[in-house]
């Protein structure tokens, strides 16, 4: 839930996503203070943090893109062979289901 961190006027702050977390990091900071006084990361020893703060951000996450690729749509053949009875008696209908069933059996070969 920590979307980063950075360290401004000797004080390190995290953003976080959620106000949960927040809540979360606000009851374990004195832990996270005290054993960073107790043992500072060799790394850290310049950086002179004096604080620790943490606030909760609300802009969405940007997340990079890879460059689109062209997609195309999937052909699958076509499954029906267009061979079935048709008992409708409406003639509207049956006529439909029966130019469908032509054209079918048209790009089928069948």
């Amino acid at each position: 839930m920590v979307k980063f961190a950075y360290i401004k006027n000797g004080t390190l702050f995290f953003v976080l996503n959620h106000p949960g977390a927040k809540q979360e990091f606000d009851n374990n900071i004195e832990s996270i203070k005290s054993a960073l006084k107790f043992v500072t990361p060799p790394e850290c020893k310049e950086l002179n943090i004096k604080d620790i703060k943490a606030f909760v951000t609300h802009t969405p996450r940007t997340i990079p893109t890879k460059p689109s690729l062209h997609l195309t749509a999937l052909k699958y053949p076509e499954r029906s062979s267009g061979d079935i009875a048709v008992e409708i008696h409406d003639p509207k209908l049956k006529s439909l289901v029966q130019s469908i069933m032509k054209i079918i059996k048209e790009k089928n070969g069948s």
